[in-house]
């Protein structure tokens, strides 16, 4: 009887390590489609100026920011809006934005398999995800989140400008998403209350705004972006859902 208890229990301790792995892990070990490997790697930062843990993270992706294999966002949440840090009060970060938090949320249930969240979060290529502080750990995620994905050129003519995606080798199972993402380039901010009360900060390609403006069937296409407005500029990513939940980034540039 007592082996037989045994196991039982093994089986089942087996078949929770199976499904913890099944689950956290399902964007990295299902395969992707093959196409080109020249598209930079899209480096995803959520964080938020009322994050006392964040200021390092920042620091950390206006280096990458340089990095002309990679694209480099911002998305700074709204939950840290809320807090109120003693006697220095609270401090509502001016490009927080609870769409972002939404974002950042099925990225975890994909990723982390919960919807809960936390700042300072990398996510590499929509694909691995880490904190956003630890420089030796997005290094390497840097490189293992490289994969399959689609070129794509901006071209101007006529005053007009539009992207140009190629065609992906094999065929896609679904149709994804293409964003064209408003960025602020630059900006710095001294901070008057809340958990950075007296903190000076400087952010690097903070999204203004995310405006999905076509889809991609793996077939070779092209789409009218238009001309970011002064101070401003612009990033393209084509993006995959999965379950309902965001997937890996099929493709990406500056624009």
């Amino acid at each position: 009887m007592r082996a037989s208890l045994a196991a039982l229990a093994t089986v089942i301790i087996i078949l929770l390590f199976v499904s913890m792995r099944s689950g956290a892990q399902s964007l990295q070990n299902i395969p992707l489609p093959s196409g080109a490997s020249n598209s930079p790697v899209v480096a995803e930062l959520f964080t938020s100026q009322s994050c006392s843990s964040c200021p390092p993270a920042e620091k950390l992706f206006a280096e990458l920011a340089e990095r002309p294999d990679l694209i480099v966002l911002e998305w700074h949440v709204d939950y840290w809006d809320r807090l109120i840090h003693g006697r220095a009060g609270a401090w509502k970060d001016p490009y927080s934005d609870a769409a972002y938090t939404a974002r950042q949320r099925q990225y975890n249930r994909a990723l982390r398999s919960t919807a809960g969240v936390y700042t300072p979060q990398a996510v590499i290529n929509g694909r691995l995800e880490t904190v956003g502080s630890r420089a030796r750990e997005v290094e390497r995620l840097l490189d293992a989140g490289a994969h399959a994905t689609a070129s794509l050129e901006v071209i101007e003519s006529n005053e007009t400008v539009s992207v140009q995606i190629s065609a992906f080798e094999t065929p896609l199972r679904q149709a994804a998403d293409v964003y064209r993402l408003t960025l602020l380039p630059e900006q710095t901010t001294a901070i008057p209350r809340g958990e950075n009360r007296g903190a000076i900060l400087s952010s690097r390609n903070i999204v203004l705004a995310a405006d999905r403006i076509g889809s991609y069937t793996g077939e070779a296409t092209t789409l009218r972006l238009g001309t970011p407005e002064s101070g401003e500029s612009c990033a393209v990513i084509i993006q995959e859902k999965r379950g309902g939940q965001l997937g890996p980034i099929l493709g990406a540039t500056y624009c």
